[in-house]
């Protein structure tokens, strides 16, 4: 059943209120299902300290995501460009922007930290989801058990930043009074119980005794392993020779879609290019003494994460 918020005292910017009634009613329209994700429900419920967004996160149905990408594309969005090496870079969305926009969308087919199958975590997220209206447009966001993990997940997957550390104190002080006990089964529900535990622990006696399970490979590659050399000197250790061989392609002489994936570029000239391999070479001689003690530290199978999942958009 849906019901209905009203939107708090809002600290976004005006562009990105106004893009996420935009991204709202142009899913409505076409029949796709989508939920607004983070910022904006963050802010309806008081889930974080109040600042601006720069971008509109929606997770998607698995069904319709290609066809609302496309929708996108059809009106002027671009995909910005992403990293290749997604043994590296796990892919769980696209970036879209707009020369007329100054926000982007993020445009989810999974959410990093639900770990239950794709299309069941979207099923239970759209059975809970409410409705808050921005201007005049209703936009279907999820409840709020759902969007307290989304948070917690998200917090935690970046927990070596002080901000990330910031909000998920901020999400334990604002659940204090919340059934901890319905967060648990909804975090199971969602596969997201293992990942949840620093957040969720927090809320419980000591001593609880909590089946938690075991996050993926990936997640944990995420949250141990936040720097990219570490984790590609791990994935380097299990891979096989042929696969090493790629692995060192992608290290060296990545495509350029990974060379401007933080621009809105898609090509470089040949002077650009080189000076970008030089520059990627001079990063990695900096960090490479750190891969190689992270290396000769592991004492097990570093942990890979390729999945079906991991590659859902096309290039």
């Amino acid at each position: 059943m849906v019901k209905h918020a009203g939107l708090r005292s809002s600290p976004l910017a005006v562009s990105t209120l106004l893009l996420t009634a935009a991204v709202a009613r142009l899913g409505a329209a076409d029949g796709i299902r989508l939920l607004v994700i983070k910022g904006v429900v963050a802010t309806e419920y008081d889930l974080r300290r109040p600042r601006a967004s720069s971008d509109v996160d929606v997770v998607v149905a698995p069904d319709d995501f290609d066809a609302f990408v496309s929708t996108l594309e059809a009106r002027g969005w671009v995909r910005r460009a992403h990293d290749p090496d997604t043994d590296t870079f796990p892919l769980h969305s696209v970036s879209v922007y707009h020369p007329n926009w100054a926000a982007d969308i993020d445009v989810h087919f999974r959410y990093p930290g639900l770990e239950a199958p794709p299309a069941e975590v979207f099923d239970l997220l759209w059975a809970q989801r409410t409705t808050f209206w921005c201007g005049n447009q209703p936009v279907l966001i999820p409840g709020l058990a759902d969007a307290i993990t989304i948070g917690a997940v998200h917090a935690i997957r970046s927990i070596w930043s002080e901000s990330h550390r910031a909000e998920l104190d901020y999400l334990v002080r604002r659940c204090r009074r919340i059934d901890t006990e319905l967060l648990i089964a909804r975090a199971r529900e969602l596969g997201a119980l293992a990942t949840s535990r620093p957040f969720l622990e927090r809320l419980l006696p000591m001593h609880s005794d909590i089946e938690w399970g075991e996050p993926s490979a990936e997640w944990r590659m995420r949250t141990e392993f936040p720097e990219a050399i570490d984790r590609r000197v791990l994935l380097w250790k299990q891979a096989t020779p042929r696969e090493r061989l790629t692995k060192l392609r992608h290290a060296l002489f990545p495509s350029v879609s990974a060379l401007v994936k933080q621009t809105t570029r898609n090509r470089l000239g040949p002077a650009e290019l080189v000076a970008s391999y030089l520059a990627r070479w001079a990063r990695g001689l900096r960090v490479l003494p750190r891969g190689l003690v992270t290396l000769a530290r592991s004492t097990r199978r570093a942990p890979t994460h390729r999945t079906d999942r991991g590659r859902r958009p096309s290039p």
